[in-house]
């Protein structure tokens, strides 16, 4: 009987130390998930300024466009004389 109760008891050591190292992992898994939560709110961020800057740089090329137009017509309405 005392055999048995030693056998239990190592089995229920093992089982123990199997649960710590469960816990462990879920801890470990937790943290690296969290990470890639930020690294994607930060992806998402840079992105934003991205598409934002992009839109600035059409509005400036569709001005500029605009403006090169604008002085085409200018120009035209003179005419040099030899």
């Amino acid at each position: 009987m005392t055999a048995r109760i030693e056998q239990i008891a190592a089995a229920s050591q093992q089982i123990a130390a199997s649960a710590t190292k469960v816990q462990d992992s879920i801890t470990e898994i937790a943290a690296v998930a969290e990470q890639s939560s930020a690294s994607t709110e930060e992806v998402s961020a840079s992105t934003e300024q991205t598409s934002a800057s992009t839109e600035q740089i059409a509005a400036s090329a569709h001005e500029l466009a605009n403006t090169a137009q604008t002085l085409e017509q200018l120009v035209a309405k003179f005419h040099l004389t030899s």
